[in-house]
């Protein structure tokens, strides 16, 4: 006899993904469709599906996609099966990278899988190269398809926040998200995780005009009217059991952060940061922010809010001539102190000074507080592309720039206007202070990171390996 039920000899697991700015002919029901036939055709049996429904595929953390991997591609104890089966390139994930890609599909190779797009067919054993490079060009015009849908959304966007509506994200703390309709009438409060339904209908600001709002009222008044140091109000404000914006205590970069929010000023602002396609979130520099002042109604006056920015800029010590001096002073006798030891390493002489001159070493005049001795250390943009930075504190006192101490400072922990005040014999003083005996091995991380930056030339600052 024949034995039909023997024809289909190989097994197969499916594959299906559809995320909210794909087309409706590529959800997850049409998907399935397309792979049955194709398996049916092919005398394919599909003993298991996963799908990933409303999900990016610009990133592999995705839960379907990854149980493949560790419940059927790596685990030995999974049934037999030799294939994948995926409707196109774009459904195994539209990733940026496309060695990524590329990677996964290796993975399966690697464990006798094979990653089948229905939508080409069996690749072509007799020309492997040519099968090869289109893919390639499959896997380029997926991400190309994200990279200018990215595009589209990102200029309307602007486009948007240009006329001072919000293009997404959350209200400041003591301001609410305020619908309106087609004629820019008020309709209502949108309410936490609530959406505008209506193209045409766009989103702004207002006070909430509640306990959050008479509090930023408040801190404004505490900094500017009364003179309080930004540790004193945080420590007033848990004192009277108000809670921050996530309803925990208040400190210093809290205060901070509401005393440089210019949104309490009426003013909107669009794309402080760059985190398009999945990418790691980055800091964009002011030039290339979308600012558009009176906006919608303020908590704070202009006038009161250009005070607030007045006294935290004069928090700066080096903002003094007195505290520029003793900056240089210290500065130079730090310059050359490296340079001496760089030499010594056997860098030569551009190499030192390229090394100095790259280094993300900040400095500070330590002042006295009510709250205690206070420094503020202020980070430039080019500094923001570290983890970390060397804060070097001076004292006043000293006519020629003594050094008085040092700090390993992570680039995440300044404000949105770049600047971290620290005050002794806190918590955060005592974690980040590091003794001057171990100030080379911080040097030499610092030197690798920097050397980081420069991938063109793998033999940068060599001598630092070498010497340690």
């Amino acid at each position: 006899m024949l034995n039909i039920s023997k024809k289909i000899s190989k097994k197969a697991i499916a594959y299906y993904r559809h995320s909210a700015e794909d087309k409706q002919e590529n959800s997850v029901a049409i998907q399935r469709s397309h792979i049955h036939r194709f398996a049916k055709e092919h005398q394919l049996e599909i003993i298991h599906e996963e799908a990933d429904e409303g999900i990016s595929g610009l990133l592999a953390e995705r839960p379907g996609f990854e149980r493949i991997f560790t419940d059927w591609v790596e685990n030995p104890d999974a049934p037999a099966f030799e294939y994948i089966l995926v409707y196109d390139v774009s459904r195994w994930g539209r990733f940026q990278d496309q060695d990524q890609a590329g990677h996964f599909v290796y993975l399966c190779r690697k464990h006798q899988k094979e990653v089948i797009y229905v939508s080409k067919g069996f690749p072509d054993a007799s020309n492997q190269l040519f099968s090869s490079l289109e893919i390639s060009i499959q896997r380029y015009m997926a991400a190309e398809y994200s990279r200018q849908l990215s595009e589209k959304v990102f200029h309307g966007c602007v486009k948007v926040s240009q006329q001072g509506y919000s293009a997404g994200g959350k209200a400041v703390y003591g301001m609410a998200r305020q619908l309106l309709d087609v004629q820019k009438r008020t309709v209502r409060i949108l309410e936490k995780g609530e959406h505008k339904q209506i193209a045409n209908e766009r989103v702004t600001f207002t006070p909430k005009n509640d306990g959050t709002t008479e509090v930023v009222k408040k801190i404004f008044e505490l900094f500017v009217t009364e003179q309080n140091s930004i540790v004193s109000i945080a420590r007033l404000l848990n004192h009277k059991g108000i809670g921050s914006a996530n309803g925990k205590s208040w400190d210093s970069r809290k205060v901070i952060r509401v005393l440089t929010e210019e949104a309490y000023a009426g003013t909107r602002i669009y794309n402080k940061t760059k985190g398009r396609l999945k990418q790691k979130l980055r800091r964009n520099p002011r030039t290339d922010w979308v600012i558009v002042p009176d906006a919608f109604e303020a908590i704070i006056n202009k006038e009161l809010f250009r005070k607030a920015q007045e006294r935290l800029y004069w928090l700066f010590p080096s903002n003094w001539r007195k505290g520029i001096r003793l900056i240089n002073h210290a500065k130079k006798n730090i310059d050359k102190d490296l340079s001496r030891w760089l030499l010594e390493k056997g860098a030569s002489h551009y190499e030192a000074g390229e090394v100095i001159s790259g280094l993300p070493i900040l400095f500070s005049v330590e002042t006295e507080e009510k709250a205690g001795k206070q420094c503020c250390f202020l980070i430039p943009e080019r500094f923001r592309t570290f983890e970390m930075v060397l804060g070097v504190s001076i004292i006043m006192q000293e006519s020629k720039g003594m050094v008085n101490e040092f700090f390993m400072l992570s680039s995440k922990d300044f404000t949105v206007t770049n600047f971290l005040i620290i005050t002794k014999n806190t918590d955060f003083y005592y974690r980040n202070k590091i003794a001057s005996d171990h100030i080379e091995e911080v040097i030499i991380v610092l030197i690798r990171e920097l050397r980081k930056s420069k991938p063109w030339n793998r033999k940068k600052y060599q001598f630092v390996d070498e010497s340690t």
